[in-house]
Parts: structure tokens; C-alpha cells; sequence
């Protein structure tokens, strides 16, 4: 039987971790579980955790997000774990995005919670203290609890300094931008993504920029703003994402941003074209976003007059939107079927 030589643990961690860097997330998963392997035969702890870490991340970015989240509950539990705040913070935060990826949204926004609260004691690390308080401020907002996540921008927004990477800052400045956007405050929410966008280059993280511009889109159209610089955060996203790819998750959310834009412009069979292979495929969305999906193709059928088409749809939004613990995005929902409902029940 093979022995392992004293180099092969540091070796598949350098080539798992170079085809992270290469986006070839498989690759790298693959990699970072022979590394696993060969450090749980020379009961090497800290390269059993960092490699087991890097495999919960390929799998989230593959799309495999109940597969993460389970490396990442393991991860959590592990001793070393609790002896370090800063491993404490990384697998937190990773766990609660993942929670939130699968629609767990109570559990995301405890998991994010104790992040937040375990990163008070990582005075060291200053940038998983600021990505801790995004995990929770994007479990908050999904979850309608906007007042708090506002709270908790705040709060990031103190921890912001010049001395952070400027990729840092701009997704703290994204996040911020988020909630604003959410709550209407749409000159915020403008100011808070120009500063972002200032921060994040297509140069430096092609994959980042498509993601920023594809969320900065879907929120400034869930905000009702519907003018050129929307229209061109969707079109560099599409730009990107054409040139990066992406997993399945996310194709299928940048063609939802698309939809939602088709909506609004009044472009009702273009947008029900468009959204039903969506809600067809929703099972691979987040609850909350499938239910987003539903919504939209209800909101588009019902403005050309198909309200039966559109109730099941309406229905299947609310189903969603329950089942994530979104309940005011669900009680509004309920407010549109039962206004498709009136002019039947008012028929003699």
C-alpha cells in the first residue's frame, strides 16, 4: 500500500486551492476531497477543516447548496471550531448563506445572528466581521424584517475604513444598497450601489461584478425604478455571465431579472414566454425567489386577463413565500389573489 510522503498534503491543498482561483469549481471539490482524505489519515486537523471548507464553498458555488450546508454543519461542530473565533465567524456565515440559499430563512437569519455575535471576539479580522454582518442583513431583508436589517447596515457601515480592500467595501456598500432599495429608499439604495460599483471591477472578479449588477438590477426593479441605468445593470449582467457562465441557479435568476423588467415595461407575452420555463424549474430557486417567479408570472397572466391561469400561480407564490417565513411578502400575495377573487364573487 502507497505511503503518503511528507509533501502530498501541502501539495493537493496548493493545487485544490489553484483551481479555486480558476473558477473550476469541480475541479477544486474533487482536489479538496483527496486532501480530506489525506489528512484524516495523518490526523491533520487544520488541513482536514481548511480543505473540507473549500469543498462546502466549490459545492455552494456548483449550485449543490444542501450538500454545502451539510459539510458546513459538520464543520461547525467540529472542535476546532469552537477554539477559534475566526474559523467560528468563516463557518457561520457560510452556514447561514447557505440557509438562506435553501430558503430557511428563520434558521439563516440565527445562524448569521451568532456570527455577528462570535465576531466581536475576531479583532484580527476585520473583513469576516463585515461579511458576517452581510450574511445577516440579507437573512433579515428576505425575511421582510427591514427595520432590522437597516439596524444592522448601520452597524456595518461603522465598520467600514479606508485601510479594507476596496472588494470588502464594495460589497458592504452592495449590501447596504440592498435594503434601501427594499424599504423605497431609492435615492440610498442608488448612492449605496455607485459606491459599490466603485469598489468592485469587471477586472478584477468577472463572476462579482455579474452578481452585483444582476442583484443591484432585481432591486432597483422590485423598487418600481425602471429607467436606462437599470436596463444597463441587467445588460452587464448578461454581458458577464455570458462570458463567466454560472451554474444553473444562477442562469436562471438573471433570467428572472430579465422577466421582472419585462413585466414592468409592459411587455406581458414576452414576460409570460420567459417566465414559465422559470417557475417549471423553480425547485432549483431559494423558496422566497421561486415564489418571486410565481408572483411575476401571475402579476404578468392577470394584467392580459388570464386571472384563472394567474390564481395558480398567485397561489403557488404564497405557498412559497410561506414556506421561507417571507410572511409580508405572503400576506401581500393573499391581498392580490383575493382581489382577482372580487368581480366573481360580485357576479350575480
Amino acid at each position: 500500500m502507497a505511503t503518503n510522503q511528507p509533501g502530498d498534503q501541502l501539495l493537493y491543498e496548493l493545487r485544490a486551492r489553484e483551481a479555486w482561483s480558476q473558477r473550476d469549481y469541480e475541479r477544486a471539490r474533487v482536489i479538496a476531497s483527496q486532501a480530506v482524505d489525506l489528512a484524516l489519515e495523518d490526523n491533520n486537523e487544520v488541513a482536514w477543516w481548511n480543505m473540507a471548507f473549500l469543498q462546502a464553498e466549490c459545492l455552494r458555488e456548483e449550485g449543490a447548496v444542501q450538500e454545502s450546508v451539510l459539510v458546513a454543519q459538520k464543520l461547525r461542530d467540529h472542535p476546532l471550531t469552537s477554539q477559534s473565533p475566526s474559523l467560528a465567524v468563516r463557518v457561520l456565515t457560510l452556514l447561514a448563506v447557505g440557509l438562506q440559499g435553501l430558503g430557511q430563512l428563520p434558521e439563516a437569519v440565527r445562524q448569521a445572528t451568532a456570527a455577528v455575535e462570535v465576531a466581536t471576539d475576531a479583532v484580527d479580522a476585520p473583513e469576516l466581521r463585515v461579511e458576517a454582518h452581510q450574511a445577516l442583513i440579507a437573512s433579515l431583508a428576505e425575511s421582510d424584517r427591514l427595520d432590522e436589517a437597516w439596524a444592522q447596515c448601520l452597524a456595518l457601515s461603522v465598520l467600514l475604513s479606508t485601510e479594507m480592500r476596496s472588494q470588502t467595501a464594495g460589497k458592504a456598500h452592495w449590501a447596504i444598497g440592498n435594503v434601501a432599495f427594499m424599504r423605497h429608499e431609492v435615492a440610498d439604495g442608488t448612492k449605496f450601489h455607485s459606491l459599490a460599483a466603485g469598489n468592485l471591477s469587471p477586472n478584477n472578479d468577472l463572476d462579482l461584478w455579474a452578481r452585483f449588477n444582476k442583484a443591484s438590477a432585481a432591486l432597483r426593479l422590485a423598487a418600481g425604478v425602471v429607467d436606462a441605468e437599470t436596463l444597463e445593470c441587467i445588460e452587464r449582467a448578461e454581458t458577464a455571465s455570458s462570458i463567466v457562465g454560472g451554474n444553473d441557479r444562477d442562469q436562471l435568476e438573471l433570467s428572472l431579472t430579465r422577466a421582472h423588467w419585462l413585466v414592468l415595461t409592459g411587455q406581458l407575452n414576452a414576460a409570460v414566454k420567459r417566465l414559465k420555463p422559470i417557475c417549471a424549474d423553480s425547485t432549483i430557486l431559494a423558496s422566497q425567489t421561486a415564489g418571486e417567479a410565481n408572483l411575476l408570472l401571475g402579476r404578468a397572466l392577470a394584467g392580459r386577463g388570464d386571472d384563472i391561469e394567474a390564481m395558480n400561480y398567485l397561489d403557488a407564490a404564497k405557498a412559497n413565500f410561506v414556506q421561507s417565513g417571507a410572511h409580508d411578502r405572503a400576506a401581500h400575495v393573499a391581498g392580490l389573489i383575493e382581489s382577482l377573487m372580487q368581480p366573481e364573487s360580485a357576479s350575480p
